[in-house]
């Protein structure tokens, strides 16, 4: 039988420290996926506490995803739960290419037709580029009710100047994040906050000096290079593949720095394996000189398997700069990364860089604070991955029973808010964007992220579907069936 000390629990409501206590032993492997939970009435007797008490600790077991309700039966670990540990092997690597399968199937819901493909929509769209979290599915009262408690507190470093790497407090709630979910045991004191990826960025290209020359990987990240550009910064564009990127030609290039995402390349998804962090690892090795920029961008979304600990945690040279945001999992609006320096490099930072101040508002900062400490983020978080792995079955589902299926090949991204598909069409990329756009849905392309376009990313739609509403996606299938129906008719 489960038990826990309360004395502990640190000025916590007692469902909260209890729902915590669950938690940790699900993490650490002491309750195992599918293990059933006692009655809340007996669990209640044996700690001596109320049944709502415990009502309320699995409330939000169900709500993070750790846990699922058999009605009838009570409460049992989730299978899943273990995806949510740190650490692990990635139990499937996703294939580049897999055609859909084509089964006969009832069509798709009836949807009026959309505006003509010479015409203007008339109304509003349908946004398949953009790949922010919906507000609908921020908890904005949460938000809300934080931010008012900490400006009702008054506390006095609130209206003080922040120091140059942001809040203490902030850093100490994402270093104790980083070791909960990432394995990483982080300095809180090497920590930098800022206004966005773009700017730490620049601040990464200041401390690395003038001679840099870096190493980026070509599917992805096109709008680094023109930040690169933009600070008059040297790059090497350098292929990647379903493993990501190739560690010969980053050698033979002049790069001297390799920026990387390691967890997820985007909008491939690539994952990179043990081995291919092994070469990166002895690339880094041979050379004094050479970092490591880790970009670990929408590495929380992941639907299936473990993905490998961040390269961070396995770099005994001290060499590898982290970064990260919370403007993906959150809300654009709220502009909030952080970098995580190896020592060597933030005594350079504070000597030469920590007269630029902070970007982001103390306001902001300790309310991110407390959101993250008391648990919202790791439950929002884990809403969101249940929410987008639907999108992704219904969109899926959505082009199986269309037309489309006749043209079109899935490339299985197990990781973000997006899904590739490769049609078989005659119709340039620039044509295709354009019809949808005049069909009132806006659309990206595979090419729309590479530095050097080639035939094999030609006809590779990048569906993201974060801020598509499920009845749209009815819509969306007509307006692509009328875009191809040439090659449709063809197939």
């Amino acid at each position: 039988m489960i038990t826990y000390d309360f004395s502990q629990r640190d000025g916590l409501p007692k469902y909260e420290y209890l729902f915590q206590c669950i938690r940790e032993d699900i993490r650490t492997g002491a309750l195992k996926p599918g293990t059933r939970l006692p009655s809340k009435k007996m669990l209640a007797k044996h700690l001596s506490i109320s049944v709502s008490t415990v009502e309320g600790a699995y409330d939000l077991l169900v709500s993070g995803g750790y846990a699922e309700s058999r009605p009838g039966s009570g409460f049992y670990i989730s299978k899943r739960a273990g995806d949510y540990a740190a650490g692990g092997a990635l139990q499937r690597e996703p294939a580049l290419r897999k055609p859909l399968d084509r089964p006969q199937a009832a069509p798709i819901e009836q949807v009026s037709p959309p505006a003509g493909l010479g015409t203007e929509p008339s109304a509003p769209g349908i946004d398949m580029h953009a790949n922010s979290c919906s507000l609908e599915l921020f908890p904005t009262d949460v938000w809300a009710r934080i931010m008012r408690r900490v400006l009702s507190d008054k506390n006095p470093e609130l209206f003080e100047t922040v120091p140059f790497n942001g809040l203490p407090k902030l850093r100490r709630a994402i270093a104790q994040n980083l070791y909960e979910f990432k394995g990483m045991q982080v300095d809180p004191d090497c920590i930098v906050v800022g206004a966005g990826t773009e700017y730490l960025y620049t601040k990464v290209l200041q401390l690395l000096g003038a001679s840099t020359v870096i190493g980026i990987g070509d599917i992805g990240f096109k709008k680094l290079t023109d930040i690169f550009m933009a600070s008059g910064t040297l790059w090497a564009h350098v292929p990647v593949d379903s493993q990501g990127i190739d560690i010969d030609a980053l050698a033979a290039s002049a790069a001297n720095v390799a920026h990387v995402s390691p967890a997820n390349h985007f909008p491939i998804g690539a994952v990179m394996s043990a081995e291919r962090r092994a070469q990166l690892l002895s690339w880094l090795a041979e050379r004094g000189y050479r970092y490591i920029v880790e970009d670990d961008y929408d590495s929380e979304l992941r639907f299936s398997g473990r993905t490998l600990p961040p390269l961070f945690t396995q770099d005994p040279t001290g060499r590898v700069i982290y970064l990260n945001t919370f403007s993906k999992t959150l809300v654009p609006s709220l502009r909030i990364s952080y970098m995580v320096l190896p020592d060597a490099l933030m005594d350079i930072y504070r000597q030469q860089l920590s007269f630029y101040s902070c970007t982001v508002s103390s306001f902001e900062q300790s309310a991110l604070a407390e959101f993250i400490e008391r648990g919202y983020l790791e439950r929002h978080i884990n809403r969101l991955r249940r929410f987008y792995d639907k999108q992704r079955e219904r969109i899926t589902e959505a082009i199986r029973t269309s037309g489309l299926a006749k043209i079109a090949h899935l490339r299985e991204v197990n990781v973000g808010t997006h899904m590739l598909v490769h049609i078989d069409t005659r119709l340039p990329d620039t044509q295709v964007k354009a019809a949808a756009r005049r069909a009132g849905m806006h659309l990206n392309v595979l090419a729309d992220y590479c530095i050097l376009p080639t035939a094999d990313t030609a006809h590779t739609l990048v569906i993201n579907f974060a801020s598509v509403a499920p009845e749209q996606i009815g819509t969306a299938m007509r307006i692509l069936e009328d875009i191809f129906a040439d090659d449709i008719a063809r197939a």
